[in-house]
């Protein structure tokens, strides 16, 4: 497992290096262990009940009882929310089982409310792990469901192991992303029926505050199949190398993945936006 994960951090420092920040490199080696251990299941399961589906079934907040949901194959006391989650609320539909696909999907039929997130996404394993957060903040954490997440006794499944890797996973992108847009970030960009489209940089477009306003280049960035509109350092040495002493003054223009878009001057801080063809 410690060989495995090793290898696993030096792809992401090859990553990193590619994206020209060794300091990110570094901090997000860091994370990578850190994220290893992400909401590993306490060793002792004894401290919480295992429901069966169908014990999880009656506590829907039927005859003022109380409401319990799953998500997760953890099971949370949700009956202060009853005017949501009891009979009549507008997320009934979540109580009484583990519908965890349906917080992602949006389908809350019989086949939607279900637990099997075999086939999602990092990105929505994600969102799916963001509810549980909010569970975990505002409700009590009763136990466990026996179901695709963990067996009648509380060890975890397959499946669990599955989630995990998959949240490793779009984690440690959305750092790679949020990086990408520091030293990247993306141009500001408007149209009109009379004027057509313009692109431009201030020092805090695409939400990026900065200290320089920089020029709009297509950037190609690792995996995207299109460019984006990134506005780009033009002074001081590359994001690569920002220790040098020795650099053409250029800040990250000479980067191989930029290209200067047609009709627009080189040192422009904005340009006609391109049009379709």
């Amino acid at each position: 497992m410690k060989g495995q994960l090793f290898f696993f951090v030096a792809i992401i420092v090859c990553i990193c290096a590619y994206l020209y920040n060794p300091k990110f490199a570094r901090d997000l080696v860091k994370k990578v262990f850190t994220i290893s251990h992400y909401h590993e299941e306490a060793p002792n399961t004894n401290q919480y009940k295992i429901f069966t589906k169908d014990e999880l079934a009656t506590f829907k907040g039927e005859n003022n009882g109380k409401v319990y949901l799953g998500i997760v194959g953890h099971v949370f006391d949700v009956t202060k929310g009853r005017k949501h989650y009891g009979p009549g609320g507008g997320y009934e539909f979540f109580a009484g089982v583990d519908a965890s696909k349906a917080y992602v999907t949006g389908n809350f039929d019989k086949e939607g409310l279900t637990d099997d997130i075999s086939d999602l996404k990092p990105s929505e394993i994600l969102a799916l792990q963001n509810w549980k957060s909010f569970y975990e903040k505002d409700y009590k954490l009763v136990g466990k469901v026996e179901g695709a997440f963990f067996d009648k006794i509380g060890r975890a499944l397959p499946l669990m192991e599955l989630y995990k890797k998959q949240l490793k996973k779009a984690l440690l992108e959305k750092d790679l992303i949020e990086n990408d847009k520091q030293l990247f970030p993306p141009c500001n960009s408007e149209w009109s029926q009379a004027n057509g489209g313009r692109i431009w940089c201030t020092t805090r477009s695409g939400g990026i505050v900065r200290d320089w306003i920089g020029v709009p280049r297509m950037y190609y960035s690792a995996g995207s199949p299109q460019p984006r509109c990134a506005c780009v350092r033009t002074t001081g040495p590359p994001s690569h190398d920002l220790r040098s002493t020795n650099h053409k003054d250029r800040g990250d223009l000479d980067n191989p993945n930029l290209s200067l878009y047609p009709n627009c001057d080189d040192m422009s801080e904005s340009c006609p936006l391109p049009e379709r063809s």
